[in-house]
């Protein structure tokens, strides 16, 4: 009876850390790029909706392109007080690959995004090329949902800690 319950504890573990993996993105290949844009028209289909980790940054980086302070405070709790009333009207498309991501618990993980704003109009033909080196996003899951805690971006300027 002991091995029995010994060997399905082991199988519900090894379940939970597939499950939990699972939620990481792939990395893209060098060269494959995502955009984001204006709602309707960017590749993500998530944004607003940060129900996996990759989920939660693109959101972010959409609340920064459309200048959507809703979607700010949907993923990052610092924006509670950020308002893009008063600055510039300009958005922008975000062009973006999956560089790295790497999980540390099933609550936590980190998505490297190799990224760059691009284009105020359109998205071409400057936003399929070569983006800035990688910003690593820290996400953590609260509840059914994921926030970024921090970036940063090289040389190393780290946003504060969201706790």
């Amino acid at each position: 009876m002991r091995n029995i319950v010994a060997v399905l504890l082991a199988f519900i573990s090894v379940v939970a850390s597939v499950t939990a993996a699972a939620q990481l993105p792939a990395v893209d290949p060098l060269g494959q790029y995502h955009l984001i844009g204006p709602a309707g028209r960017s590749d993500s289909r998530c944004i607003g909706r940060p129900e996996t980790p990759l989920c939660a940054v693109e959101t972010l980086l959409a609340c920064f392109a459309r200048r959507d302070t809703a979607l700010c405070r949907a993923v990052w709790p610092p924006a509670a007080t950020l308002d893009f009333a008063g600055a510039s009207h300009i958005r922008y498309w975000w062009s973006y690959r999956v560089a790295a991501a790497e999980q540390f618990s099933p609550d936590e993980a980190v998505i490297a995004i190799a990224g760059r704003n691009c284009g105020l109009v359109s998205a071409e033909p400057d936003c399929r090329t070569t983006p800035a080196p990688p910003t690593r996003y820290r996400v953590q899951r609260r509840g059914n949902a994921w926030q970024v805690v921090e970036w940063a971006s090289p040389p190393g300027n780290a946003q504060p800690n969201a706790k």
